[in-house]
């Protein structure tokens, strides 16, 4: 998703898609936990997840429309 955010920031894109939606379809988080579950390594509860970037700004993946708005371009 936070891929697709920079794609609508940049012009890539003309409106917001469906983020988790896509995102749904790109990335494998079932196939990704039984894999996990097989090795014994833990992961989040949640898949949904903040982030602190390197210039500062927080990512959360609850609202991307609205860190997409928030960047200039």
């Amino acid at each position: 998703m936070w891929f697709l955010t920079g794609f609508r920031r940049w012009g890539l894109l003309k409106q917001d898609p469906d983020y988790l939606a896509v995102a749904k379809q790109i990335n494998r988080i079932g196939l990704y936990r039984q894999a996990a579950a097989q090795l014994n390594v833990s992961v989040p509860a949640d898949v949904m997840r903040s982030s602190t970037l390197i210039d500062g700004m927080i990512w959360d993946g609850r609202d991307p429309e609205g860190y997409a708005a928030s960047l200039e371009v």
